[in-house]
């Protein structure tokens, strides 16, 4: 059977968020928080390489803050040493100053890392994530909620 002409299968959060990768954060920067993420990065899947995977996201970030705006940034990094595509969630209560477009504090963040040469999977997790916190009634909620059980299961609706 040809898969020409078929359209790829639909990308589903819940195949990349795993509860054990949602934290909620308590750094006061950015640099702060992005190791809370690395940290908790480590929690299922084999981040090797920590110092470079650090490097690779403070580097993304030097080039443009990865903070979109309506208090949420999704910093990312696509390495060889990452076998596959997994997507860290961090709640930031307090919120934390990420430099981003509106100039308004970070509360939500969604890490993607993956491997460097499957760049249409990371548009597609990435427009899926996209889809997902458009909605600011959804984002709202994320922020108000207590537990990681909360967030996975709002997120693994999608």
């Amino acid at each position: 059977m040809s898969m020409q002409g078929q359209r790829p299968s639909v990308i589903k959060l819940s195949d990349y968020i795993s509860l054990t990768r949602i934290h909620f954060c308590s750094g006061t920067t950015r640099e702060e928080v992005i190791d809370e993420l690395i940290k908790v990065s480590q929690n299922d899947r084999k981040v090797t390489g920590v110092k470079a995977f650090k490097e690779a996201l403070l580097k993304r970030e030097g080039i443009m803050s990865t903070g979109i705006g309506y208090g949420v940034a999704i910093p990312h990094v696509k390495l060889p040493q990452i076998e596959e595509f997994f997507v860290t969630v961090g709640i930031h209560k307090k919120g934390v100053d990420w430099d981003s477009l509106d100039a308004q504090p970070v509360h939500l963040l969604f890490l993607i890392a993956g491997p460097d040469h499957l760049q249409e999977r990371y548009l597609r997790i990435l427009a899926r994530l996209i889809s997902v916190i458009k909605d600011p009634i959804r984002r709202s909620k994320i922020v108000t909620f207590n537990t990681r059980f909360e967030v996975y299961e709002l997120l693994r609706e999608f």
